[in-house]
């Protein structure tokens, strides 16, 4: 049985929405963008009951309490309710890895011994289970800066349980990562390997590959697509048969978008014209979403695939790229949007339809939401909102029912980016992660 936000935090909901940081941006007018018939995509409807597929709920936002800093950064609900990001703690110096398991109160993970933690993809287990990396009190020899905090720390993937966290094992070099973990207990990422590649971008020494270490303490390697040398991992399915993920070089990781079905050698999903190709989640259903370039580069969409076919999810109207975030078992997609100079609105993709998620909040919590982090089956969103001085706090957005996203008739207020993010946008050889990271690098 799955257990909603929206039934257990009900009676302060209201509350929250009217306290929920003051000094944001003006509330949204409606905007919706439907794509292309080709690019439409038929989605299983809806079997939770929740809500209406036919129709787009509006929600109310609840504020999650950060660790001191300035900024916090909610990246996953999973079905039970429970949350995962990441904040800075106060002196805005530190961040680590964070859960709200009853929101809006949160637990700091802690570290491995070093400064820096943090979770910046999914979380699908048990409740009370949470993968995510941090630094450990040892320095890299290399200084590969494995887990972009900007130290020279080494990097190692975590699993967080019962209040201990513990380092997981590498194939053989210093770093590894976690991004999820199922109800199985097993856990998707990726570990280095001991074979020096001068291809490597620098800081990076080491060619690195997916994996996922089972429940029994065995890792199992994902192989790279035929001719490329690193893969990584980023999510995987409940039964753990399917992974997704990226393949390619080690100059070139995000070469191909490909998924791992029982460990076995991966397909390549395709792209939508562009030589970067990022597959980031899979639902229940074997849906997969993730980002490829266009034809020429210059443009960066969401992709959905599914029944061995990936379309483009497009973007809300005015802008040029869009990145994905989550998706439910629904088919439901969050993400953002962003102009061409990267000014960004989250979305929610719907049936053939992509929603500015500033419209699906009450127009007089004065919101910005620049993104959505991820949706679970009950229909709840991980976001942050945005104050004018541009600092992102995490909020997570609980259906109440349909509404009317035309009441309005106008697109609603955008976000910019801060110049480190638009150049990692920017990059096409940066891992996803780095995208998706919008806390500032500690100095």
């Amino acid at each position: 049985m799955r257990t909603s936000i929206a039934a257990v935090y009900s009676a302060t909901v209201i509350v929250a929405s009217t306290v929920l940081l003051s000094g944001c941006g003006s509330g949204a007018p409606s905007s919706s963008f439907a794509p292309a018939a080709s690019t439409q995509q038929s989605v299983t409807p809806s079997r939770s009951g929740v809500r209406s597929q036919g129709s787009v709920a509006e929600y109310y936002p609840l504020a999650l309490d950060g660790l001191g800093g300035s900024v916090s950064f909610a990246i996953n609900i999973d079905s039970s309710g429970q949350i995962s990001g990441t904040s800075l703690l106060t002196g805005n110096e530190i961040e680590h890895a964070q859960i709200w398991i009853k929101p809006p109160h949160t637990i700091d993970l802690g570290t491995l011994g070093g400064p820096n933690s943090a979770i910046f993809q999914y979380n699908h287990g048990r409740p009370g289970q949470f993968v995510g990396w941090s630094e450990t009190s040892a320095t890299d020899p290399f200084d590969e800066n494995y887990c972009g905090f900007g130290t020279s720390h080494i990097c190692r993937g975590f699993s967080w349980q019962n209040g201990k966290m513990r380092g997981l094992p590498t194939l053989g070099g210093n770093n590894d990562q976690t991004n999820d973990v199922n109800e199985r207990g097993q856990i998707a990422g990726d570990s280095e390997t001991n074979t020096e590649d001068s291809s490597c971008n620098p800081p990076q020494v080491f060619d690195f590959l997916g994996v996922v270490w089972q429940p029994n303490g065995t890792i199992t390697t994902l192989p790279p697509y035929s001719g490329d040398t690193v893969s990584y991992a980023y999510t995987l399915t409940q039964s753990g048969a399917n992974v997704v993920g990226n393949s390619g070089s080690c100059a070139a990781p995000d070469a191909h978008a490909v998924l791992w079905q029982n460990a076995s050698s991966p397909t390549n999903l395709g792209s939508l014209g562009g030589s970067v190709n990022q597959a980031l989640d899979i639902n229940n259903r074997g849906q997969i979403i993730g980002n490829s370039d266009l034809s020429g580069n210059t443009a960066t969409h969401t992709f959905l695939w599914q029944n061995g076919t990936m379309s483009d999810l497009g973007t809300l109207p005015g802008d040029v790229d869009s990145f994905a975030g989550g998706i439910n078992d629904e088919g439901q997609v969050v993400g953002e949007s962003c102009d061409a100079s990267g000014i960004c609105r989250g979305y929610l993709w719907q049936k053939g339809s992509m929603y500015d998620l500033n419209t699906l909040v009450p127009a007089n919590d004065n919101l910005d939401l620049p993104f959505g982090s991820n949706i679970n089956d009950s229909g709840e969103i991980t976001a942050a909102t945005v104050n004018t001085s541009g600092l992102e706090s995490a909020v997570v957005l609980i259906p109440r029912g349909p509404g009317d996203v035309s009441r309005n008739g106008a697109s609603a207020p955008k976000f910019t980016l801060r110049e480190s993010v638009r150049l990692r946008l920017q990059n096409p050889r940066t891992r996803y992660w780095d995208l998706r990271k919008r806390l500032p690098v500690p100095r």
